[in-house]
């Protein structure tokens, strides 16, 4: 594993007076605090820096949870019960080589999380909307998983890319869509607040996997049967960026349009 420069980004409660946050403010140390590990940002693969510097490997060290993609852009990545799936352009899901790099993923722990039950029928801004309303504050980062049965569930991956890469977007339009009926499985779900935009996608993310964690993706739409999540709030973030930097890519750009092309598919 290369070296990485580590960037502690502290969430506080802003809107609270500044003598409050000192008098009440209890910083937990690192390794129980509910965080996101977050490798890579967001803007750098949507504009096309595909190339893994982290193993995969290391990730189940982070947390129990996590969601990102493989070096090359080959497949979705799901992190679940401390094993890295990938969902290749084949939407058939192996377990993913040790060894193999990441260029994004975020990780987070469920272990403090509390469980709720989703509402039957909904969709999946209406499965959104109600883990927001438990989560409260939705200025947080947060993570969730969802066990459930689905009535429908469509899901994507995309093709592993050559240099020189295109931009994410354009990749996006050649995906594979897998689209599943009457299934059960696991969705993985980070959450991003608004102010976050750039370092990772604002709302809640999606990936897949079926219960026999044969099929998955990145997922494009849902109806849900049943189901029950576990949600926990993120108050901590660690951002980890490759030691040979992120020179070369265009992040000033506002890139909003293509992450809503990528993350809807339309």
């Amino acid at each position: 594993m290369k070296l990485w420069r580590s960037v502690f980004v502290w969430l506080l409660l802003l809107a609270l007076p500044l003598p409050v946050l000192a008098a009440d403010l209890r910083i937990q140390p690192a390794q129980v605090q509910p965080s996101l590990v977050q490798i890579g940002v967001l803007d750098a693969l949507l504009a096309g820096g595909y190339d893994g510097s982290v193993s995969v490997r290391e990730l189940p060290r982070l947390g129990d949870v996590g969601l990102g993609t493989f070096d090359a852009l080959d497949g979705e990545l799901v992190l679940v019960d401390g094993v890295v799936f990938q969902v290749p352009f084949s939407g058939q899901v192996r377990r993913a080589d040790p060894r193999v790099t990441t260029p994004f993923a975020q990780v987070a722990s469920l272990a403090s999380g509390k469980a709720l039950a989703l509402p039957p029928g909904a969709g999946l801004r209406d499965m959104e909307a109600a883990l927001d309303k438990a989560l409260g504050d939705t200025n947080l980062f947060a993570a969730a998983r969802v066990e459930a049965a689905f009535a429908t569930l469509k899901a994507r991956s995309v093709p592993r890319q050559t240099p020189p890469y295109r931009p994410l977007a354009e990749v996006a339009k050649g995906q594979s869509v897998f689209e599943f009926a009457r299934v059960r499985g696991t969705l993985i779900g980070l959450r991003g607040p608004d102010y976050a935009r750039g370092l990772g996608a604002p709302g809640w993310h999606w990936h897949f996997l079926t219960q026999d964690r044969r099929q998955g993706g990145h997922v494009l739409d849902l109806t849900l049967e049943s189901g029950t999540a576990r949600l926990a709030p993120l108050r901590r973030l660690e951002l980890l960026l490759p030691e040979r930097g992120l020179g070369g890519l265009d992040l000033a750009k506002d890139r909003s349009s293509e992450l809503k092309a990528v993350e809807t598919g339309r």
